[in-house]
């Protein structure tokens, strides 16, 4: 997942999965697929905020309309394909209970992984730390 050069290598990759599952004889392995979301919400919003939703004369700009289309039109044929994966029971058990945290846990945990530079930032770690988990 590096994303150097807008994640020219997993885009790559990704393209060669989608040929590779397009083709009749390929086995489930290989027409397994699991897209990055937050690349493809990435995607999303960079054509929501590149292309004009009217154009100057006040038409609809359909080529705004089809990259939506296609990206769109890519990810429900990604959806559509097997699974060729055994579900494992105990994972599917944690990930079903496990708890969904708040936004400052998650700041928590991020400033726990890679410290604050700045003094904002060092502030707002303290505060974090300092709140109990019941109130955030």
């Amino acid at each position: 997942m590096d994303p150097s050069s807008n994640f020219l290598n997993y885009r790559s990759t990704m393209k060669a999965a989608v040929w590779r599952s397009e083709r009749e004889k390929a086995n489930k392995i290989e027409r397994a697929i699991i897209p990055f979301f937050s690349l493809f919400l990435k995607d999303l919003h960079a054509i929501n905020e590149s292309h004009e939703t009217k154009l100057a004369d006040g038409t609809i700009n359909f080529e705004k309309c089809r990259l939506f289309g296609t990206q769109l039109s890519n990810f429900f044929k990604w959806q559509r394909l097997d699974c060729p994966y055994e579900q494992v029971a105990n994972v599917v058990a944690y990930l079903q209970k496990a708890e969904a945290l708040s936004e400052n846990l998650l700041m928590k945990a991020s400033y726990e992984c890679e410290p604050p530079d700045n003094a904002e930032e060092k502030d707002h770690y303290k505060t974090l730390k300092s709140t109990k988990k019941s109130n955030t």
